[in-house]
Order: structure tokens, then sequence, then C-alpha cells
């Protein structure tokens, strides 16, 4: 065996690594390595075979399956590690650095190609986001967290203060999901926790304790994720900012981040969203968002949908805090970003920072 084996610890010390999963379609999307390629060796229907034929026969035979099963792919294989390998260093992993990764790794060391096999696979990786997740009770940097009610533009303002060089926690993002009955409209499917948590794991150890940290109010379930007890409790404690914005400004910027274009899919998904929230508003008022909507009167049934169902709800999750909440007008992003970063900085020193 000529090529290269590291363990779990070593990972991040590989210049220009290109993860690459080589795990099935299915076992890639449950959870992965983020920023991993998927390679897959067998489809879905190919691994499960070879694991009947595993259980019910014997090793070997699931063994010699395996082969018979990949060898037509190997110069597909191949080709496609040949592409990636123009990105950097390809580390090749599958469950658990077994048969998987053994034979993609070995299929290109015959040609004599520089690949790193990753030990444990992602099983490994998996256990030590685990432990490390499980080991923080609390973040060190200061903690500044961004309410306001659903389109003020809170999302934005963490993007363009992470575009800045600000550090961010995007939750919305790790769990991508907007966090409400229509949060996954238009993003297609919700992250699960193992994916969740390994972005949230990823962006933890990038993190600079000497300095702040914004993040969003989320509520600690966003989509299919759930956020640490710690990280809420540091939501709960840290400096609050309500970030406040005209309805007028809320139903142009949520139009564009969720109708960016007309779509027949997204129009149909808000429709399903709208149904699930079908209880807690009148009948009356049902059909007529139901009318807005088929009319295409996005910004009447937006506004509307603010009204009577997103800010009540949002202004009774707010009055739960007791903290002190600096506020900001956000109708001008760029000026409200530019306050924000003034309180990054002067955190200890609040008093006057929002002076006009």
């Amino acid at each position: 065996m000529a090529f290269k084996e590291i363990g779990i610890e070593r990972l991040y010390d590989v210049p220009g690594r290109v993860l690459v999963d080589v795990r099935s379609p299915g076992e890639f999307l449950e959870g992965t390595i983020p920023g991993s390629v998927n390679v897959p060796l067998f489809t879905d229907e190919e691994r499960a075979h070879i694991g009947t034929v595993y259980k019910q026969e014997s090793p070997a035979a699931a063994r010699r399956l395996a082969m018979l099963t990949v060898s037509p792919k190997i110069p597909q294989v191949v080709e496609r590690m040949e592409e990636l390998m123009l990105q950097g260093e390809l580390v090749i992993y599958c469950w658990r650095g077994g048969m998987r990764s053994f034979a993609a790794c070995t299929f290109m060391d015959l040609l004599k190609y520089p690949i790193v096999r990753l030990k444990g696979g992602y099983r490994a990786y998996r256990q030590l986001v685990m432990t490390e997740l499980g080991g923080y009770v609390g973040l060190e940097s200061p903690v500044i967290v961004l309410h306001g009610l659903t389109g003020v533009g809170k999302t934005r303002a963490l993007l363009m203060l992470k575009e800045r060089g600000h550090q961010v926690l995007d939750l919305e993002g790790m769990a991508n999901h907007r966090g409400s009955v229509f949060g996954s409209i238009g993003l297609g499917q919700a992250h699960n926790q193992k994916t969740f948590d390994s972005h949230l794991w990823e962006s933890l150890r990038e993190l600079d304790p000497t300095r702040p940290v914004f993040m969003e109010a989320e509520s600690r379930r966003i989509g299919r994720s759930v956020m640490p007890e710690w990280l809420e409790r540091d939501k709960q404690s840290g400096c609050h900012v309500l970030l406040e914005a005209s309805m007028e400004h809320r139903v142009e910027r949520l139009l564009e981040d969720y109708l960016p274009h007309e779509d027949h899919q997204i129009r149909a998904q808000l429709g399903d969203a709208l149904t699930a929230i079908q209880r807690r508003i009148s009948r009356e008022e049902f059909d007529w968002l139901q009318e807005q909507l088929g009319n295409h009167a996005y910004d009447r049934f937006c506004g509307r949908l603010l009204e009577l169902y997103y800010d009540p709800k949002y202004k009774h999750k707010l009055a739960s805090y007791q903290a002190e909440m600096l506020r900001i007008d956000g109708d001008d992003l760029e000026d409200a970003v530019y306050k924000l970063e003034v309180l990054a900085s002067e955190l200890g020193e609040r008093e006057g920072v929002f002076a006009k």
C-alpha cells in the first residue's frame, strides 16, 4: 500500500484538501463532512443488495458481488477523481475507513496518483463532532443577538457582516431553513441534525474568542435541527439588538428572498404552507389570502400574512426576553450594518452608540 493514511485529528492539516466521499448517494445525503464531493462506488440499491448478501450468505460472497459491481465503474470513478485532483489533494473516505475507500485509493494508487485515505471515515468525523460539541459550555466570544419581525433583514444583515469580515453564526444557513412554517420555501429539504451539527462545529472551530460573534434570535428548533442547550443560553444572555423596518421594506425583502422570480413550484409551496396555518386564522382571511396567491398578488398576500400571523407570533416571543434591547432602524440596511459594526467594536461602551 503506497497511498498515505491520516487520522481525523490530522484532516485539517492537509492544505488545499478536496474531500471525496465514496459512499452511496443516500448515505451522503444523510450526513457528510461539509464541503465533500460525492463519488459513489455503489448506488443505494447496490449497497443494500450487497448488505443482504453479506447477512444471508457470507462476507466472501458480498465482497465478490461488490467487486463485480464496481469493476465496470472504475474508469468513470477514476476520471471523476482526476477532475477533482485539479482542485487540490484528494482525501478519500467512506463510512468507517473500510473496503470502499481502500478500493478507491487503490484505483488511484495503481496510476501513481498521490492521494490520502481518511482512517475511520465519516464515522470518525461524526464522533469527533459530537465529542467537541458535547464539550462546549458556552462561547468565549461576546455574543450579539439580532431580533426583529419577519422581513426586517436580519439574515441579510448577518450576511453583510460576514462579507465584511465579522464573525457570524448563520444558524438558518446551517439548518437550511428559515425557522417557520414557511421557512423551507425555495430552499429545498431542510438539513438533518447530523448536517447541522457538522456545520455548527466547522463554524465554531474558526471563531476568534477575542472578537464578538453575531447570531439571529432563532428558536431552539430550526426546521429539522435543534441547537445545543449551551448555545441557547448564550443567545439568552447576549447583547440584544432589535432591528426594525417599515412594512413596505419588509414585504419588498421577503418577496426578493422567497420569490426572486415567478416559480410555480414555489407558489404551490406557499399554498401548502398557508394550509398548514389555516386553523390559526379565520376562514374569511384564509380564503382572501388564497385568492391573492391565485392572482399572483404576492405583495398583498405577504403584507396581510405578516399582520395576521407572523407579527403577533413574533411579538409574543419577543415579550419573553427580559434583557434590554438596543433598537436599530433597518430601512437602510447599509446604515444598520454600520451601527452593528460600531457595536461590535464598542461592545463594552454602549452609551451613545446609536446616536444620530
